[in-house]
Order: C-alpha cells, then structure tokens, then sequence
C-alpha cells in the first residue's frame, strides 16, 4: 500500500473512475456480450457469434428499416449543422452584443428547454394539423389556401416535422454555450478592433468565430450525438413503428422496436432473439457514434495544435 501513500491524487480520482466504470464501461462490455447471443430477454442465452450482426446486414426487412433510420438521423444531423448551428451562432453574438433587452431575448430563447416533449410534440400538432393547424389558417390568411396540407399525414415530411420541433426546443442550449464561448474573448481584443475599424460581421468572422473554433466543434460533435440518440420525438409522433411508413424513425426507435416494442417477445408478439438482435443494433449505433466522434475529436485537437 505504500505505492498508494505516495500518489494520494488516486484517491480522488477512484470514486469517479467506479462510478464511470460502473454505469459506462460495464454496459458497453454487457451489451457487447449480448449482441453476441440469441436472447429473448427473459430465458437463457445462446451464443451464436457474429449471426445477429450477419442477419442485421443481410435480412432485406432488418437492413431496409436500419438504413432508413440512419438516413432520418443523419438528416437531422445535417439539417441541425446547416441551420440550427448558424442560427445558434447569430444569436449569441446578437446577444453577446448586449442588445436593449438581451437579457429578456436570453431567456425567451431558452425557455422552450424547460418544456416536456410530450407537451413540444401537442403543440406540433396544433400547428401543423390538417384540419386545426394554425399553420393552414395562416396560409389561408396570406391568400395561400391552396397551399395548405395535411402536413402531419404526409409520410414525405414525417422528419422534417420532427426536426423543426427537435430545433425550436434545443435551439438555446447552443446558443448559450457560444454566447458562453464569446464571453471568454479578451476584451481588449475587441477593443482593437473597434479602433482598427472592423465592421459588426468583419469582428464576427475574423476576430469572434476563430477565437471559439473549438467550441463550435464540440458543439457539432454534441448534435451529432443527439441526432443518432434521438429519441423521444419520433416515438411520441408515429409511435414504436415509425410513423407512416416508417416516416419518422430514426436509429434509437428502430433498436426500441426490435427490442421491447411490436417485433419483441418482451414487448408481447413472439420472437426469441428480440434482446440478442436489438443489442446488436445498440452496438451499431454505438460504433458510428464513437467512430465519427473520435474522427472529430483527432480533427479538433490537431488544430489546437497547429
């Protein structure tokens, strides 16, 4: 014990090692260790190797529902890096600014967070219905009525739907960590370039947005990983089927509906490999989080570097 006497930091650094251990790492080796089984959640399990990932690739009905969902996550990711992202940016500067009533506009912009998605989606439908929507009537007043759609019955526009809901509610939680980021720019910096004569956007690009590259990579490599976590939106929206035609499924639908939703002995029908297939999808999806989160993070810190 004498090696632990003379490095007394290991004590500090052991409970949240046990903790991260425990409810990270342990997860990851148990789901690993499922995936490599035929498990109906409830009885014994079967070791079958690699089959479950082989009949997730090559069974027509399982690779068609995987590569929808991946195609509706990395829209939301995309639509999220292309426009939310921006418009988070603009914000905070707007806000770091110090507008008359920045601290009102703050607030308002992040108040959607504190809403329950359940209540997000009810107020979704409200807007985009066919028959009440306050969308329709509005195309209606602005002389645009033969515009106006079932909007949430088009299996077209399923993901769409879900991620304008998905960026009203998240919208200032971005914006807060740049506007945090901006905060952190040296005064005297900006102040040189007010005598040097730089322009509101001339500041914006070549003074502000360099200074928090960082954080502005982070930030994407965080919406990417709540683009394949996605959850709560497109269930609550089409249900543990996706929506018309799958149109609202995403990645973590798609392994809750193989594992405890229509397809899982858990969930009620028959199927015995319901745990051993959906963890395997859980495995997937960890791998394409993890893989382009560590490509990410290599590109982040190598131009911290440079």
């Amino acid at each position: 014990m004498a090696w632990i006497r003379r490095k007394p930091y290991l004590w500090f650094i052991f409970p949240g090692f046990a903790l991260y251990t425990l409810f990270s790492v342990y997860p990851i080796v148990s789901a690993i260790q499922i995936s490599l089984n035929t498990w109906d959640g409830i009885g014994a399990k079967t070791f079958v190797g690699i089959d479950n990932y082989v009949e997730l690739f090559s069974n027509p009905e399982l690779f068609s529902q995987l590569k929808n969902a991946l195609s509706h996550s990395f829209t939301i990711f995309a639509l999220n890096a292309l426009v939310v992202l921006p418009v988070q940016l603009y914000l905070a500067y707007v806000l770091y600014g110090q507008i008359r009533g920045h601290r009102f506009f703050q607030a308002m912009i992040f108040s959607p967070q504190f809403i329950a998605t359940p209540v997000i989606a009810f107020m979704g439908v409200m807007v985009f219905d066919g028959n009440i929507g306050v969308f329709n009537k509005l195309l209606e007043v602005v002389g645009l009525g033969d515009w106006t759609r079932p909007w949430m019955g088009l299996p077209e526009l399923g993901i769409y739907i879900v991620w304008v809901l998905v960026a009203w509610s998240g919208i200032g939680v971005g914006m807060i960590f740049f506007l945090g980021a901006m905060k952190m720019i040296s005064v005297e910096t900006i102040e040189a370039a007010l005598l040097d004569g730089a322009t509101y956007w001339g500041r914006f690009f070549r003074i502000v947005v360099p200074q928090i590259k960082t954080t502005i990579l982070n930030m994407l490599i965080l919406t990417y990983i709540f683009a394949l976590t996605l959850f709560d939106f497109s269930f609550i929206l089409g249900g543990a089927s996706g929506g018309i035609n799958r149109s609202v499924d995403v990645m973590a639908l798609f392994f809750y509906r193989i594992s405890f939703g229509d397809n899982s002995s858990v969930g009620g029908s028959s199927n015995i490999n319901a745990m051993g297939m959906g963890t395997t999808i859980a495995c997937v999806m960890f791998m394409i989080v993890f893989l382009v989160s560590l490509l990410q993070l290599f590109l982040i810190y190598r131009r911290s570097e440079d």
